[in-house]
Parts: structure tokens; C-alpha cells; sequence
């Protein structure tokens, strides 16, 4: 089974280019702010093994969503 990431990023063309990068070799669930991020993380959490986050987003940013 190919091990999963979160990739947390607003900016849509930056996200569609990671996802593309990383797709290849691991499964990769989205998030376009850190409320979104939560939500995925709840459903997936013992799956993921890592979350590329990026701190300025719109809704919840980085920092928040480390703290939750």
C-alpha cells in the first residue's frame, strides 16, 4: 500500500503541482487551508505519514493548525 500525504496549500496551481510531483510515488490527499486540513486529517490520521503545510492560507492558517 503506498504511504499517504496531506499537502495543505491555498493556492490551487501550487497544489495541482505538488500533487503532481508527489503522485508518482505516494497517495496524496488535498487540503486548500488548515480547516480543510482537520477535516481530512480526522478521516485519515493513522494513514498519512506526511502533511506538507503551508503557514499563510485564508480560513486557518499553518501555525493554527499545528496548535489544534
Amino acid at each position: 500500500m503506498q504511504k499517504q500525504i496531506l499537502v495543505v496549500e491555498d493556492n490551487a496551481l501550487n497544489r495541482a503541482i505538488l500533487c503532481g510531483i508527489l503522485s508518482d510515488s505516494y497517495r496524496v490527499l488535498e487540503a486548500g487551508n488548515g480547516q480543510e486540513a482537520l477535516d481530512v486529517l480526522r478521516d485519515h490520521a493513522d494513514d498519512i505519514a506526511v502533511i506538507l503545510l503551508d503557514v499563510m492560507m485564508p480560513v486557518m492558517d499553518g501555525f493554527t493548525f499545528l496548535d489544534r
